[in-house]
């Protein structure tokens, strides 16, 4: 929830006082790559506040990137991702994001639900085969969407996934 809130007030402030708001993603950043610092909730606020303004702050999408080896970051990086392409997919699809592709097959259930569900977003055909594998994977876990908890399970969100590639490809022959 204070991600979102996060994300809406700086929308508000940005349009008004973007450099204040860039400032402040700078120094969110620094403080996730600093060792000495906790970063409890920052990597989330980042991709709300991107998602808030993918206009003004798109830019700063790749950079979310560098902290997806950290197992206790990787959820929070797919979260993020997923949240900037519910808005932007082709900030998301202008990053490197092929080195996603292995977390489909994470054994952490919150780590592959958040990766198929960032795919989806995007209509990464890339990665369908591996998340069609995923229709029966029955793990449970909870994603939260403009601050409200949303209770799924893998498999229902490698459904949906493959529902919007499918849909994005029919829009597509139609164009």
């Amino acid at each position: 929830l204070y991600a979102h809130v996060m994300g809406q007030v700086c929308r508000r402030l940005s349009t008004r006082k973007p450099g204040a708001v860039s400032d402040l993603l700078h120094r969110m950043y620094e403080s996730c790559s600093d060792s000495a610092s906790t970063h409890w909730g920052l990597i989330e606020s980042i991709g709300s506040i991107i998602a808030a303004r993918p206009d003004i702050f798109g830019g700063f999408t790749r950079h979310l990137l560098m902290f997806r080896n950290s197992p206790l970051s990787r959820g929070h990086v797919l979260w993020a991702m997923g949240t900037i392409a519910a808005k932007r997919p082709d900030l998301v699809r202008s990053t490197p994001f092929y080195c996603l592709f292995p977390f489909v097959n994470d054994p952490v259930p919150n780590t592959r639900g958040l990766a198929v569900r960032l795919f989806g977003t995007i209509s990464a055909e890339e990665t369908r085969s591996s998340i069609e594998q995923l229709f029966e994977d029955h793990e449970k876990l909870t994603i939260y969407n403009e601050g409200q908890p949303v209770e799924t399970t893998v498999g229902e969100l490698a459904r949906e996934a493959i529902n919007k590639m499918d849909s994005e490809k029919d829009e597509r022959k139609r164009n």
